[in-house]
């Protein structure tokens, strides 16, 4: 049966599971019908707060002792573990006739061993699949189950690494592959052992991959946004397929698959997805490449908080080293790096989520690594009743578009994220608290809880969020924007207009304008503009001294606006010769800045992409009128002010037993390069925390360095001081 992309956006991919799969596709699409649960807040899987997980590889059935691991998660307090299953290797003597055998298994049952060793300590046990590729013999029986190219080759399991061509496939996950094999392994080791759950490690991630097989040429184009819609649904089918099959096993079984990602988001609506999931684990291990900063970790554990809410979201932290694009799988991280990372997951409000590879390489052959573990995990499990937050104190939103992200096109020369990324390091610079917001979330009841919004480039806004904004303005919040904010529908398609014009009383007079490039692979976002000062008392503009001109950025977008200009433009001139070097032309009153109050809002516009330019650039003029104006938008106020030296994100939450403030120490010079290799210590930082009533507190205590703290508490203000901050520190104040 032929099915065009029309037909299949109108039968759904279950309907086309059951068409094109058979009585396994017809059986997925029945379950997929099945309601999905609901998980008790109260359930382990909803407490959990520590994983520890050393990943084995086939060759470490011949030595792993499952005592000696054991002992070492229960050392660390972990309250749960993934085990290798795999779909790959065996790592138990399976009776499935398509599951891969494990030439060094030899009869021996290592998962089972490792269950026994955990169920004995009291740990949960995940067992891990990897359902994404399987060895590549499976083929021979099998052709129908795995990924092709558009050449109707086979494609590999680990595209770029030449040692594991020949050994491993991808496997599609619209073919049987998913519906038959699967289910069974999953079945089988439910049915045998007494584990609490299944995890799929590299499925469904957070791209859908091409694949040119049978079943997906019924589809259509692999890049098209029919297929990544499709993909979208057909792992939501299995997901929820899976997740049913271990629930009528035992009802406080989960099934979660993994996922990741940034800001810049992918193909896959992460919480379309996860919608009825019990985790977001998000597997990035560690930092990127050369340039990410060191917060990555707390970034990502603020979009899985956005995404879920409040259920968890396990953040893996690789214990061997990463540092820039290179990864040492084998050997121990660097210290520092590392515990800045877990640091940062239990400050953002995620779960500690501990992972090394090989059993032979870390117990036998390099265990430095295990001190860490010890140490953080340990240490959160003995004050694991502060780590349960009720409430994040913060008043200030970013949004994050994932849409935008992903489909605006961004100016040559310039990426799509750099307009989230350099406000994140401006509110972090500024210690200022703040949450995530998607934009998908931008609804009445979700932002009344917040004095402003942060709107960064968010280019692509439906009518609906645009509607919902000004009626935030309208009861008395703040909003800035920046560059093309509102300029796209939420399909790409370009507005006549600004769909906020309105609100900060300006129109567009032309397409936007820069001259950035491509070049040899280097990207140039052009040359920056330059910016006069037309108000100098404006409160946002008065902090500027004896100059009449600010740095601009390289792109703007032309615009009229009601009053008098705050800030024009100067358009880019040449950097050379220097005898050429000043601006052209006369001088035109084309304001590149809107602030207007109305009633108790107060709104703010730049005309440039400032934001993006201070993350490119880091200037100082940029980034001062960016905190300006957030200065001028929260009247200077904060529910945590924390003053003191260094690079610190602050976070203060309100918890089960009272209230936490975190402070993670990024001051360090790696701070944007590989990993850090050390962390300056930058003294005292004195705390004011506004609680939202005047309950008093009965005690405080820096619970990193286990001691108690003095006070003083005014109303609902409290007052401390942190003696002495090093890589992190976290306050508890009991009510």
């Amino acid at each position: 049966m032929s099915v065009n992309r029309r037909e299949f956006t109108l039968l759904g991919t279950a309907a086309l599971a059951a068409t094109s799969l058979g009585a396994a596709g017809r059986a997925m699409a029945e379950a997929a019908g099945m309601p999905a649960r609901k998980f008790d807040p109260t359930a382990w899987h909803q407490r959990l707060k520590r994983i520890m997980q050393v990943n084995f590889n086939e060759k470490d059935v011949e030595v792993v002792d499952a005592e000696k691991w054991a002992d070492y998660l229960a050392s660390c307090k972990a309250q749960a573990t993934f085990i290798n299953v795999t779909s790959m290797v065996q790592f138990f003597p399976s009776d499935l006739p398509d599951y891969p055998k494990n030439p060094y298994l030899n009869g021996r049952d290592v998962f089972g061993e490792c269950v026994a060793a955990a169920k004995k300590r009291g740990i949960r046990i995940m067992g891990r699949f990897s359902i994404e590729r399987t060895h590549a013999s499976v083929a021979e029986k099998h052709p129908d189950w795995f990924r092709r190219s558009a050449d109707g080759k086979f494609v590999s399991g680990y595209p770029g690494d030449p040692t594991q061509l020949p050994s491993y496939l991808a496997t599609c996950q619209f073919t049987g592959y998913y519906d038959t094999f699967v289910p069974s392994l999953i079945n089988e080791v439910i049915g045998r052992y007494p584990i609490d759950g299944i995890y799929s490690n590299g499925w469904p991630g957070t791209n859908a991959p091409l694949c040119y097989c049978e079943t997906c040429k019924k589809i259509g184009d692999p890049t098209s946004p029919a297929y990544k819609q499709a993909y979208l649904q057909r792992a939501k089918e299995l997901w929820e397929k899976y997740d049913a099959i271990v629930a009528r096993k035992n009802p406080e079984m989960i099934f979660s698959g993994n996922l990741g990602g940034g800001f810049e988001g992918g193909d896959i609506d992460l919480k379309n997805l996860t919608e009825k999931a019990a985790w977001f684990i998000a597997d990035n291990q560690g930092r990127g490449e050369i340039g990410s900063p060191t917060w990555d970790g707390s970034q990502v554990v603020r979009l899985g908080t956005a995404i879920m809410g409040n259920r968890p979201v396990p953040l893996s932290t690789g214990a061997y080293e990463i540092s820039g694009a290179t990864r040492w799988r084998n050997g121990t991280g660097n210290f520092h790096e590392v515990r800045s990372r877990l640091f940062q997951t239990v400050a953002a409000g995620g779960t500690l989520y501990y992972h090394i590879l090989g059993y032979d390489q870390s117990f036998n052959k390099d265990t430095r690594w295990q001190d860490v573990g010890r140490e953080v995990l340990a240490w959160q499990a003995a004050n694991d009743r502060h780590f349960h937050n009720t409430r994040s104190i913060a008043d200030v939103a970013l949004v994050v578009s994932q849409r935008s992200n992903h489909l605006y096109k961004a100016p040559p020369g310039t990426e799509t994220s750099e307009a989230t990324d350099g406000f994140y390091y401006l509110l972090n610079e500024q210690r200022i608290p703040f949450d995530i917001v998607l934009d998908d979330q931008i609804t009445a009841e979700r932002l009344a809880r917040y004095k402003v919004l942060i709107l960064p480039n968010m280019a692509l806004m439906s009518d609906a969020q645009a509607a919902a904004i000004e009626a935030y303005a309208a009861a008395g919040g703040s909003v800035l924007a920046t560059f093309e904010t509102g300029l796209y529908d939420e399909t790409g398609r370009e507005r006549p207009d600004f769909a906020l014009g309105g609100l900060f009383g300006m129109t567009r007079t032309g397409a936007r304008e820069g001259y950035g490039s491509e070049r040899a692979g280097r990207r140039n976002p052009g040359q920056p503009s330059v910016q006069r000062i037309e108000a100098a008392g404006h409160p946002i503009l008065a902090g500027f001294r004896n100059t009449q001109w600010l740095g601009g950025s390289s792109w703007r977008m032309p615009i009229k606006a009601d009053g008098a200009p705050l800030l024009t433009h100067i358009a880019q001139y040449p950097t050379s010769p220097t005898e050429a070097v000043y601006p052209r032309g006369p001088a035109e009153k084309l304001p590149t800045m809107v602030a207007r109050e109305r009633g108790a809002s107060r709104v703010v516009y730049f005309a440039e992409d400032l934001d993006a330019g201070f993350w490119r650039t880091t200037a100082a003029d940029l980034g001062d009128l960016l905190v300006n104006a957030v200065n001028w938008l929260t009247r200077g106020e904060r529910p945590l002010a924390v003053t003191g030296n260094g690079l610190i994100e602050a976070y203060g939450w309100e918890t089960e037993p009272g209230y936490a403030v975190h402070l993670v120490n990024y001051t360090n010079p790696a701070f944007r390069a590989g990993a850090a290799r050390g962390v300056y210590a930058v003294g005292p930082q004195r705390v004011r925390l506004n609680l939202r009533t005047g309950k008093p507190i009965k005690a405080a205590r820096l619970l990193w360095a286990g001691r108690p703290l003095p006070f003083e508490q005014n109303g609902n203000v409290v007052e401390f001081v942190v003696p002495d901050l090093v890589h992190y520190e976290m306050v508890v104040l009991e009510t």
